[in-house]
């Protein structure tokens, strides 16, 4: 991401902010977003997104404010693995794979 930051020394300059994964396998679309998702959150993590929502869902888990927690949590989260998908998608893009 470019960013706009001010250097005591040369006044306004540009800055490049960007993560990166390692990836053993081919780099395609599928091992690059597992990637991406994987160093967010872990597979144990998003599972307890997951489970904490259908208990919400199924009316197990009653706590009002729980519940609203886990269905929050959870669409959140599903909109970025959705951000993800898009941004890895749009760079193989760009790169011409």
């Amino acid at each position: 991401m470019e960013e706009k930051v001010e250097d005591p020394e040369t006044g306004e300059k540009t800055v490049y902010n960007y993560d990166t994964v390692q990836v053993w396998q081919k780099p395609d679309y599928e091992n690059l977003t597992r990637a991406v998702i994987r160093s967010e959150i872990d597979e144990t993590e998003e599972f307890s997104l997951i489970n904490d929502y259908y208990a919400a869902q199924l009316g197990i888990e009653t706590d009002e404010d729980r519940k609203a927690k886990a269905v929050a949590d959870y669409k959140a989260h599903l909109s970025r693995v959705i951000a993800i998908k898009t941004m890895v998608k749009n760079d193989l893009l760009t790169e011409g794979y």
